[in-house]
């Protein structure tokens, strides 16, 4: 949670930025993929 540990929340967000285009596409691709079975389980 940002309110309780910025520091960590940036140190979490350099670390993202490190990571390759790919990578980053793939967990977008899951995260929304996974919302969307969510929505699906819980109608």
């Amino acid at each position: 949670m940002p309110f309780l540990s910025p520091s960590r929340l940036k140190q979490a967000y350099r670390e993202l930025i490190e990571l390759p285009d790919k990578t980053l596409r793939t967990i977008g691709l899951i995260g929304v993929i996974a919302g969307i079975l969510l929505l699906f389980l819980t109608d």
